[in-house]
This record gives C-alpha cells, sequence and structure tokens, in this order.
C-alpha cells in the first residue's frame, strides 16, 4: 500500500523544517507524494519541489488560505496539479505569486493589529520575537504563541491559544478576507480546491453542510476527509458527505514539525494513512 501527505508546512509559515527538511523527512517515512501548504504563500515550494526531484519524492504545488465564512476563520487547501506525473518541472505563474501578495498584506495588516492590541494590555511583542532568525516567513498565530512562551506569558502553546490567540478573540480579529475573494483566486488559476480540516471550526451537521453549498457553488473540488485530529467515525462522516457533493476526499498529516510536538508527516499521531489512490482520483478528476 502507498501513503502520501497532501498538507504540510514549512518555515515559509509556521512549520519548524524547512521546504527540503519537509520533502528529505517525507521521503524517510516512505511516502510516495507530498503537497507542501504553507499559508497564504508558496515561497517555499520551489526548494521543497527541487529537493523532490532528488530524492524522486513528488512534490505536489499547494498553499493554504485563510477566510472568512459566518465570522468564523476558514481553510482552503489549493493543489497546482501538473499536466504529468509524477512532476518533473515545476510551472508556477508570476502572476500566482503576485496575487497572493494581496493576500500576504492582509495578513501583515492583521498581524500589526494584534501587536497593538497586545501593546495596549502591556504586553509588547516586536517583529523580531515573531521572525526570529527567519525573517521571510509568513507570520502566523503559532509565531505569536512561541514569543509568548518565550516571554514567558504563558507556558505552552495550549494556554498561548486558550488565553489570547482565539480566532475573533480579544487579541485575534476576525479576517478580512471572505470566502468569495480567496475561491476567485483558487479558481483563477485553476487549483484544485478542497476544504481543510472541516471539523475544527466546531460549526452543526448543518452549518457545515451550508458551507459545503457556499464553497461547491464557488467551485470546490475536494474535502479534507484524512486529517490527524480526524477519528475513524470523522473520516466515514467525511466520507459520506464527499459522495453526497460530489467532492473528492484529500487527506493530510497537517505537519508544522516540532511546532505540533508527536504529529508525523504522513503519520500524523500515529494512525494517520492517507492512500495514493486519492491522489490518483484528483489527477484523473483534471485529466
Amino acid at each position: 500500500m502507498k501513503y502520501i501527505d497532501l498538507h504540510t508546512h514549512s518555515t515559509a509559515s509556521d512549520g519548524s523544517f524547512s521546504p527540503s527538511m519537509v520533502a528529505t523527512l517525507a521521503k524517510k517515512a516512505n511516502l510516495c507524494a507530498i503537497a507542501l501548504t504553507d499559508h497564504d504563500t508558496m515561497a517555499g515550494v520551489n526548494e521543497c519541489f527541487k529537493k523532490g526531484l532528488e530524492l524522486d519524492l513528488p512534490v505536489i504545488a499547494g498553499v493554504e488560505m485563510s477566510c472568512v465564512y459566518n465570522s468564523k476563520e476558514i481553510h482552503i487547501l489549493g493543489y497546482l496539479l501538473p499536466d504529468t506525473f509524477p512532476p518533473k518541472k515545476l510551472h508556477i505563474k508570476e502572476e500566482i505569486l503576485s496575487d497572493l501578495d494581496f493576500f500576504a498584506k492582509e495578513r501583515a495588516e492583521r498581524n500589526n493589529e494584534i501587536l497593538k492590541r497586545f501593546k495596549k494590555d502591556g504586553i509588547i511583542i516586536s517583529m523580531d520575537d515573531l521572525v526570529g532568525d527567519n525573517p521571510n516567513t509568513q507570520i502566523t498565530r503559532a509565531h505569536f504563541a512561541n514569543a509568548l512562551i518565550k516571554m514567558g506569558v504563558v507556558t505552552d502553546k495550549s494556554e498561548a491559544f486558550l488565553k489570547y490567540l482565539e480566532y475573533g478573540g480579544k487579541y485575534v480579529p476576525v479576517k478580512k478576507i471572505t470566502t468569495n475573494r480567496c475561491m476567485e483566486f483558487l479558481t483563477k488559476h485553476d487549483f484544485f480546491i478542497s476544504l481543510a480540516h472541516p471539523f475544527q471550526y466546531k460549526f452543526s451537521e448543518s452549518e457545515l453542510e451550508s458551507l459545503l453549498i457556499h464553497l461547491k457553488d464557488l467551485g470546490l473540488n475536494g474535502i479534507e476527509v484524512y486529517h490527524s485530529t480526524h477519528s475513524d467515525e470523522d473520516i466515514k462522516t467525511l466520507h459520506s458527505l464527499a459522495k453526497k457533493y460530489n467532492l473528492l476526499p484529500t487527506g493530510g498529516s497537517d505537519f508544522h514539525g516540532a511546532h505540533k510536538p508527536g504529529l508525523d508527516i504522513g503519520k500524523g499521531y500515529g494512525n494517520l494513512k492517507v492512500p495514493y489512490s486519492l491522489l490518483e482520483n484528483i489527477l484523473n478528476h483534471i485529466s
């Protein structure tokens, strides 16, 4: 049986390993293909892809976009699928990268607002505290959590998120990017589009189905059935939803390296197995 991981992060956003190291770890884990899906950026894809070529590991160019739906932040995965598989060359149009700058700018504006809110309460965090030795990283809530831990404000990430970093909370304003704006970008550039970790948003069954209908109307192709946080019952439920709404299942670990302790690439917390057949179905869909 062959396995894949279509949801991984590197130091280009909030992962702890470089893009090339992500590919190396995936090869060591005997994976047959991966996608690098950093937050609102594809800056690490070229490095990961090149390392994948060296290791005979197919790497799919991906991105995880953040947007807001009914005042909740949701994440949408986009995959630039190659014409032939395994891919021998990486083709990311310059227009894609320039369009991504719009989302990066919005993220930067929100990060500045978060810094202002912390400062107002006497918690002074600098950009140097956030970026560390990686000035090109795309700043996420994980960077704020790490800074709060180093400053001694909290003891661990769980406390940081619970007290300070909940979406739409006192310190983290709701994003301005709508699902329509996000899907417009992804469909414009022919990404294969999948809703990431559907149960993390804590929607009711009817709310989740309404979201799927909404996104389907905007061009959604898939739903992340397999994820490190999904139980067997979750997977069964999501398979049913995928079938009901004619969506293709996708899956991945949501690997962040040391920033999510105990979560391994391709294996999640130990039981994750994303079959290669999912990728074959996706590639057949676009051929």
